[in-house]
């Protein structure tokens, strides 16, 4: 005979609550079938509801059905089999607001950030792009349709792309500047895109129901679809770079010289010291002992070619400085460092040091430390950088366009056209080589004379520019130093 669907005694919360909320647990099931073993199932009037202990979000969840018992039951059970081998139901948040689930991905990023995954910077450019996305969110014609996270959709994302082309920006963060129109759009399609994905990750944010879909997959902007023009000049040529060094003093020849003979970032200049250059080698190394790490975790070493020795050597300024590319005022002695180290050894230890004497230690915190610590020890930054150059740049009449960056392609795009192999002008580009199983294969022990084809075939103009700036700027020296007769 078989049995009917019966209500269990009444508990104390049903007797409180139950009908006020119109809940009716089911207990007894129909003949053959087992309930769930950690989902419990209640009836309301046309649906059903699940409830269970939910260990991985650690408060009870519910889930809504639309049905009738059998597909309460079979979802009952697919949840119990969740929780029972992930410690999850996998129904995500159901209530998740869009600044929730901005909130949620943001503290996760600070948590990788503190573990040493991700810089600060990174960090700061995350929360920028975010608050794009909440200015849209948040907006009352918006959230009235797309409250929760999980209803986004194709739409969404369109409507998304749409506020980004008419978004108006100030240029510098300062709200009196002018605006213009936001240039980086395919950026903050890129986090958000992000953002939705490790929220859809069981792994990571674990936020989001089986079955859901990123609307943002897949989208890329016009702009970014669009292909430059690879068969125009760089915005930085040869000849160019040659009058740009024609035109350094000897502080910025010693600088750039470099940057542009190894395409190096602008940022890398500031990690670089004294110890770091040997007979036959500039390396450039990322020390996570001292809270830095190289861009992509590519450490590189340069061949060191002889002009470029002499001019190092010959013009290394002020010996006060364990930087081999200190600050101006360091270098030409107008200050001493405030921080006398003799080698990188002693400098680790005293940037530990000042770690240990905070009261609080995070990732922004160390950032902070190690940036002053080198700063102490005579050192420039990026914005230093950035000002020699674009003091230089206005003084030859060169375009907006032509930015510091620009060496950097100069640098690969001579290395193409001399012939030099992909795999070895990744490497001194600093540049991940991959994980396919040919990286494994290939050992790149030819680098100096690689690299040497390259100064035969593109760079000589570069090395006789040096050469020759070097030698006026001698006799200017010489010219600066006679006594009067």
């Amino acid at each position: 005979m078989d049995r009917t669907t019966t209500n269990p005694p009444p508990s104390d919360w049903s007797a409180k609550y139950g009908e006020r909320h119109t809940l009716r647990r089911i207990a007894d099931f129909p003949q053959g079938i087992i309930g769930p073993k950690k989902v419990r199932v209640y009836q309301r009037v046309d649906h059903y509801v699940l409830q269970w202990w939910d260990p991985a979000a650690r408060k009870s969840l519910s889930d809504r059905i639309n049905g009738d018992l059998v597909a309460a039951i079979s979802r009952a059970r697919e949840i119990d089999q969740k929780l029972e081998h992930f410690r999850s139901g996998g129904t995500g948040r159901a209530r998740l607001r869009q600044e929730m689930l901005a909130d949620e991905y943001l503290n996760d990023l600070r948590r990788r950030c503190n573990g040493g995954e991700v810089s600060p910077r990174t960090v700061e450019r995350y929360e920028s792009a975010i608050q794009h996305f909440l200015a849209f969110a948040t907006d009352s014609n918006v959230e009235s349709r797309y409250r929760w996270a999980t209803n986004v959709d194709r739409r969404f994302s369109q409507e998304f792309q749409a506020f980004l082309q008419d978004r108006q920006v100030p240029p510098n963060g300062h709200p009196n500047t002018v605006l213009r129109p936001l240039k980086s759009q395919d950026y903050v399609l890129d986090v958000v895109r992000g953002m939705y994905a490790w929220a859809a990750d069981p792994q990571r944010g674990n936020l989001m129901p089986d079955g859901f879909r990123n609307p943002f997959s897949g989208t890329k902007s016009r702009e970014a679809r669009r292909r430059p023009d690879l068969f125009s000049e760089t915005d930085v040529t040869i000849t160019m770079a040659t009058q740009f060094l024609a035109s350094c003093d000897a502080f910025q020849l010693r600088l750039f010289a470099p940057m542009i003979l190894y395409g190096l970032r602008a940022s890398e200049p500031c990690q670089v010291f004294r110890d770091d250059m040997t007979q036959d080698w500039i390396h450039v190394l990322g020390r996570p002992e001292m809270g830095y790490d190289t861009k992509g975790l590519c450490d590189k070493r340069l061949p060191l070619v002889a002009p470029l020795e002499q001019l190092l050597c010959d013009f290394g300024g002020s010996p006060g400085s364990i930087l081999l590319f200190p600050r101006r005022t360091i270098w030409d002695a107008q200050e001493k460092p405030q921080l006398a180290v003799s080698s990188v050894d002693d400098l680790i230890m005293e940037y530990q040091r000042r770690v240990r004497k905070l009261p609080h230690v995070d990732a922004v915190a160390r950032d902070k430390v190690r940036v002053k610590l080198l700063k102490d020890a005579g050192g420039m930054t990026y914005d230093q950088i950035q000002g020699e150059f674009l003091r230089l740049a206005k003084q030859l009449n060169w375009p907006k366009k032509s930015t510091l960056k620009d060496f950097r392609h100069l640098f690969s795009t001579s290395l193409e056209n001399a012939g030099v192999p992909l795999f070895y002008r990744r490497y001194l580009m600093g540049k991940s080589p991959g994980q396919t199983p040919i990286v494994t294969y290939t050992h790149i022990n030819e680098l100096r004379q690689q690299y040497q084809l390259a100064v035969d075939r593109s760079f000589s103009p570069l090395l006789d520019a040096i050469m020759q700036r070097m030698e006026e700027l001698k006799s200017q020296f010489s010219s600066n130093n006679e006594s009067p007769d």
